[in-house]
């Protein structure tokens, strides 16, 4: 019992350091879904969703089948976030860090 509180304990922070910023995300991880470039290769990083972070926070009928519908499709554009659809509906600087800050998913090489 004590070593299930433990791990649990353990994975709370390990979770809390990844969201804050202190432990770099890496794409591909932990249910991340990783978008494919739209541009020219070395243009733009790559863009990824943090799904796992979403879903502990979330329910899936948050974005489920609103936003989103609920089976892998294309990459989410600036233009439709722009207008506040996508993740621009919530990521608006509002509720949610805006599109402006591009690094905070477009990452990697």
């Amino acid at each position: 019992m004590a070593r299930h509180h433990l791990a649990r304990m353990f994975l709370g922070l390990m979770l809390g350091l990844l969201v804050t910023g202190a432990l770099p995300a890496r794409a591909g991880t932990l249910g991340d879904i990783v978008y494919p470039r739209q541009r020219p290769a070395g243009e733009i990083a790559i863009a990824y969703f943090p799904h796992w972070v979403h879903r502990i926070q979330y329910k899936c009928y948050a974005c489920h089948d609103d936003l989103f519908a609920m089976k892998r499709g294309e990459a989410p554009t600036m233009a439709a976030m722009a207008k506040g659809q996508s993740c621009g509906a919530c990521h608006n600087g509002k509720a949610a860090f805006g599109t402006d800050m591009c690094q905070r998913c477009h990452i990697g090489p």
